[in-house]
């Protein structure tokens, strides 16, 4: 009775959790229009926030409508999830402290290591691809938009 019960209320909080993201998104969704949006040459200071804004609420009311897997691996406190959690934090912390010293391609390849790695668990082949191509292709991207990047130790 208590298995089923728990079973009942892990969609619920999903569910709950993915409306709440809703509402925040339409929230910063919301604020992110007060500043200029601009265009794709030219963004404004509201490009980067109205994208991200628009892409949580689509996620999320994605996320809202699914329906539950009942033969779902994705039980609360499965084992190795807490230290996943903490590798994407300390991951980031890591990142933000060493962007500016390293630069922004052998960082941003640094970390897509270690998240395809251990958080992905991704073959070191597609991890290599990843990498190469995500990280290349974030520097040409921002660059192409005019956004100043950290060059670092090696001068990219």
């Amino acid at each position: 009775m208590e298995s089923e019960t728990s079973e009942r209320r892990v969609p619920r909080l999903a569910r709950m959790a993915a409306a709440a993201l809703v509402a925040v998104g339409l929230a910063a969704l919301y604020e992110a229009t007060s500043f200029a949006f601009g265009t794709v040459r030219q963004p404004g200071t509201g490009f980067f926030p109205v994208l991200v804004a628009a892409a949580v609420v689509f996620f999320a009311a994605i996320a809202f409508a699914e329906r539950p897997d009942p033969e779902s691996d994705s039980e609360p406190g499965k084992p190795g999830g807490a230290a996943r959690v903490w590798t994407v934090v300390t991951a980031l912390a890591v990142y933000a402290v060493a962007l500016k010293a390293v630069g922004f391609i052998i960082c941003t390849a640094l970390l897509m290591v270690v998240l395809q790695r251990s958080v992905g668990r991704v073959s070191w082949i597609a991890t290599a691809t990843g990498v190469v191509f995500g990280s290349i292709g974030c520097y040409w991207m921002f660059t192409r938009l005019g956004l100043p990047l950290p060059d670092g130790l090696f001068g990219f």
